[in-house]
């Protein structure tokens, strides 16, 4: 849960951490190698580049101071036509500018100064527009002294230069792009099952009955799965045992029960009319607890959803309550109809309806809304209400605290199965102070459930 106030930076999904780390660590690595490239691998190819290009400005220099002005001509037609290299004599009119100073550039700039003196200097033409609005590319120039007349010498930039950044990027995005798609990849593989463990783990907690899981992916996946499918089969398997158990002591305890009530019924000049109600009284109530044993192993999940309209599956159960002689009242809204286990919903409603009329006797409230988000149920009551700090604990199995009610005792099961019911719909059931003081229990229901 993030704290109010605070800005969760850091995504929650195994994907997106697993995807950020292996993108973060590819970045370190191919910082890493581009700079170790660059030191042990480009800058050595372009000194010797460079080192071979002024030995050729070397020798060019040297062929000129030997030839006569023609051969000089057909020296420097031939040098351009096989090389691109223009040579033109130095006329001091020309408009250079000094090139970048840039690693290549400063290496290129100290050969040619070892070999031509201080004065020997790199300068650009170009790379602006044209007359026509073209890009001009940029052409290296060089004063190369030859003799008695210094010449220009004009070459690509790429004579000493590669632009590698153009295939860096190209790099760069390529391997990061493998990196998201092998994460993707291999992420999902992992978070698929675990996906499908969390979803069938959610059901299993509401009651429901989860298909096994299927067991694949990584050896440490694949024992979760079975160790989940182990376990569910487990617990059905106690449910069964227990359901069988629960089952066969109602069974052999309804036939006594209803053979004493006989026998009372027929003492009845025999024996104190008062005494005979209180026995009769028991009885019922035995048979009543019995009932709600049965109702607790039952399991809701199985039964199908269909179609239902909560305001009218209320009412019904609102005026079988008043039936039986219970003061309820309805306060039914137009709720749209929801997909429902009907029966579920019916044994929710009676357990909350026959709570209150247990506990707290008087005028009982059925009541339903709807906002658009959740539809709700809600049977209130006048009682005396529970205490802030036992409302969870009497949602759990045979729990009971009558000194909170009318000191009426029960299974301690009516709310634990309401509680059970409302989860298998993906809603919750609270226990809330009436204004003007009693008690609400309210199930709150998706609205498109």
């Amino acid at each position: 849960m993030v704290k109010p106030g605070k800005v969760k930076i850091f995504p929650a999904s195994l994907l997106w951490r697993t995807l950020i780390v292996i993108v973060a660590a590819l970045g370190l690595s191919q910082a890493a190698s581009l700079w170790l490239l660059h030191e042990h691998v480009t800058l050595p190819r372009m000194a010797l580049a460079i080192g071979q290009f002024v030995s050729h400005l070397k020798t060019i220099s040297a062929a000129l101071q030997t030839m006569t002005a023609p051969q000089q001509q057909e020296f420097i037609s031939r040098i351009a036509e096989k090389e691109g290299i223009r040579i033109v004599p130095l006329r001091g009119t020309e408009r250079m500018r000094p090139a970048a100073d840039v690693k290549s550039m400063q290496l290129f700039r100290d050969r040619i100064r070892e070999l031509f003196g201080e004065q020997a200097d790199v300068y650009v033409r170009g790379g602006d527009l044209n007359a026509s609005g073209e890009h001009r590319p940029e052409v290296l120039w060089v004063r190369l002294p030859a003799g008695e007349r210094d010449f220009w010498v004009a070459f690509p930039r790429g004579r000493i230069e590669r632009d590698s950044l153009s295939a860096l990027i190209a790099w760069s995005i390529a391997g990061l792009l493998i990196a998201i798609l092998a994460t993707f990849f291999i992420v999902w593989k992992l978070t698929r099952p675990l996906s499908d463990l969390a979803r069938a783990a959610v059901k299993l907690g509401q009651g429901g009955d989860p298909p096994p899981l299927e067991e694949s992916g990584p050896a440490e996946v694949r024992a979760v799965a079975r160790a989940f499918n182990e376990m569910k089969e487990g617990l059905k398997k106690n449910q069964r045992d227990r359901a069988t158990f629960l089952a066969g002591v109602s069974h052999d305890l309804r036939t006594p029960l209803a053979r004493l009530r006989l026998e009372v019924e027929m003492l009845e000049n025999k024996v104190d009319p008062a005494t005979r109600a209180a026995i009769i009284d028991d009885v019922g109530q035995m048979n009543s607890i019995i009932d709600q044993f049965i109702d607790f192993m039952r399991s809701e999940a199985s039964e199908p959803l269909a179609p239902v309209n909560l305001s009218e599956l209320a009412r019904n159960c609102a005026e079988r309550a008043a039936r039986a002689g219970v003061d309820v009242h309805c306060e039914l809204d137009d709720v749209p109809v929801l997909m429902l286990r009907p029966l579920a919903m019916q044994r929710l409603t009676d357990n909350l309806i026959a709570n209150a009329a247990r506990h707290a006797g008087g005028k009982i409230l059925v009541r339903t809304t709807n906002d658009g988000a959740e539809a709700t149920l809600s049977v209130l009551d006048r009682g005396p209400g529970i205490p802030v700090d036992m409302v969870e604990r009497l949602k759990e199995p045979f729990t009971r605290r009558d000194a909170s009610r009318s000191g009426s005792s029960g299974a301690g099961l009516g709310l634990a199965i309401a509680t059970r019911v409302a989860a298998i719909h993906s809603g919750r059931l609270q226990l809330l102070e009436r204004d003007g003081g009693g008690l609400e229990a309210r199930v709150s229901l998706p609205a498109a459930a």
